[in-house]
């Protein structure tokens, strides 16, 4: 079931002092929780190829006060795990500062089920990239929000974890193709800093829209219930560390 963890962390004054990209330190924090809580699920989760059961986001800063991340899962099995480590070890390690969980995570779930189901025919959808996004494509990088590299992203995820009856079929992806075109936007370019290399990415609105020309209207319900997946499993590549966060935006 996917499902999307908010954790919520004092600052105080650290703010300045912390890192500019946190992720490092939130995935590392992820995998302990996670090994506290099964250490051979944490193993298998760490080992497993794309696409990945997990996702992170970088550290947002609130105000002076608070800061929160967000750590989302696709795959059931690994939310009781990470709930008994969180209970032992319920604080962050960020460079040099340990700071205590606020609260409790706020959990929100929906099913593979429940979204498919939920899915309309609204043939016009609006995403908001919140963190840098790009996709690996031919050896390099592609910092663009094509429609095909978007929501292909998106079906691989969906086809990886949802259960069989409910994937889609990878045809889909020629309707997608002949169907959808980007038909506005408002994006800039953003630069993330890791450790040993910097990653060009785009963040902002784009909104994608079934072209009234096309008389097959049987992949429209497919391209809601992924726009509303998004939100779970990330955009592009790079998304357990902090890029490629996505959510949908109500027309």
């Amino acid at each position: 079931m996917p499902t999307s963890l908010i954790f919520t962390l004092p600052l105080a004054s650290r703010a300045q002092t912390l890192p500019e990209n946190c992720v490092p330190a939130l995935h590392a924090t992820f995998f302990q929780w996670l090994e506290r809580g099964d250490a051979e699920m944490a193993r298998r989760a760490h080992d497993e190829r794309d696409p990945k059961p997990y996702t992170v986001s970088p550290l947002i800063v609130n105000d002076a006060q608070t800061a929160h991340f967000r750590i989302t899962l696709l795959d059931d099995a690994l939310l009781p795990a990470l709930q008994t480590g969180i209970a032992q070890m319920p604080t962050v390690r960020i460079a040099w500062a340990t700071l205590e969980l606020a609260d409790a995570p706020r959990l929100t779930q929906k099913s593979y089920a429940q979204i498919a189901n939920a899915a309309n025919e609204t043939p016009t959808i609006t995403l908001r990239f919140d963190s840098p996004t790009s996709f690996r494509s031919h050896d390099m990088h592609y910092p663009l929000p094509d429609p095909v590299m978007v929501f292909a992203s998106y079906l691989a995820r969906w086809n990886a974890f949802a259960p069989e009856q409910l994937q889609i079929a990878d045809a889909w992806l020629e309707w997608l193709q002949a169907s959808v075109a980007v038909t506005r936007f408002d994006l800039q370019s953003r630069v993330i800093q890791f450790k040993d290399f910097v990653q060009i990415g785009f963040v902002g609105t784009v909104q994608y829209s079934v072209m009234k020309s096309q008389i097959d209207r049987g992949g429209i319900a497919p391209l809601n219930a992924l726009a509303t997946f998004a939100e779970f499993c990330g955009t592009g590549h790079k998304t357990t560390q902090g890029m490629g966060q996505t959510r949908r935006l109500r027309e």
